[in-house]
């Protein structure tokens, strides 16, 4: 059988399964990282999730164990191996490519996408109604962590519901400590010129995938931690919603704002997908150092 995969979003193969055991086994290809053949439909796998990538090499002599899979060890001691690229630029998406992904990762999960917008709208439009100021302090941080989960399990191929929208609420704390802190240091920076607003928000812009990550994790934390991850890539983020721009304004005039239920997904997406190229970023460097 034939297998196909993908390492930072270059497609290999044809090979057999052997070979591709080997690359697992030499530590090349990632759990994230995905494969696929003819029998698998339309959908490409992470690796972790392949059963047949989960066996020794063919070159170890006994019978594979839980402790000799290479797939099953923690990520931690996994990262190691990713951060043996001798280059600092490894693992750095093109925006194209980013968007590309995005559109990939959408597949058939279109309406998924539209439905957690048009969900989100109306919750937070209800709220509003009755209590305007503290409906969006206490409700806004949780639904952009639970919204962010969702468009970040479409991004990295995992099986994701409407209802997990509302997983943000089980960090609350922390997922509104994050909002407010984020909107007080934006408005701060504000006050000083809109481009400074402008780039804190950028700088700030991961941390509520973060937190999906880790729910644990302080506000201040988190947003320090996002800007670590955004630093030299606040340009290329800029630029990167820079080309929905048009597709905003090409909804508004001729489809009265109704096109934006496919440009909302495909954004949310295509951030889901810059945010795993800055988080594997830190975490060379971490494991670098």
């Amino acid at each position: 059988m034939n297998w196909y995969y993908g390492i930072d979003g270059q497609q290999f193969g044809p090979v057999e399964l052997p070979a591709l055991q080997q690359l697992v086994a030499e530590g090349k290809l990632q759990r994230d990282d995905l494969v696929w053949h003819a029998g698998m439909g339309e959908k490409w796998q992470e690796v972790v999730r392949i059963p047949e990538l989960n066996l020794a090499p063919p070159s170890t002599p006994t019978i594979a164990t839980p402790s000799a899979v290479p797939i099953d060890i923690e990520p931690e001691a996994v990262e190691p191996q990713i951060s043996m690229m001798p280059e600092p630029a490894e693992g750095f998406v093109e925006n194209s490519e980013i968007t590309r992904r995005a559109r990939v990762s959408l597949k058939g999960l279109w309406g998924l996408g539209i439905a957690v917008m048009l969900l989100q709208i109306l919750l937070v439009g209800l709220a509003n109604n009755f209590l305007p100021i503290i409906a969006g302090i206490l409700l806004s941080g949780p639904f952009m962590v639970g919204v962010s989960k969702v468009f970040l399990s479409i991004a990295r191929n995992q099986r994701t519901e409407v209802g997990k929208m509302f997983d943000g609420f089980q960090c609350f704390s922390n997922a509104m400590g994050t909002y407010l802190a984020s909107v007080i240091l934006v408005f701060l920076w504000s006050l000083l010129f809109i481009i400074p607003g402008i780039i804190a928000g950028i700088s700030y812009s991961m941390a509520y995938f973060i937190l999906v990550d880790d729910p644990k994790r302080e506000p201040g934390d988190a947003l320090s931690l996002s800007k670590e991850m955004m630093y030299g890539y606040k340009w290329q983020y800029f630029c990167l919603n820079f080309r929905f721009f048009g597709w905003a304004i090409l909804s508004a005039v001729f489809t009265l704002g109704i096109g934006m239920l496919w440009v909302f997904p495909y954004m949310q997406t295509s951030y889901a997908h810059f945010y795993e190229m800055v988080r594997k970023k830190t975490m060379n460097q971490y494991s670098a150092t």
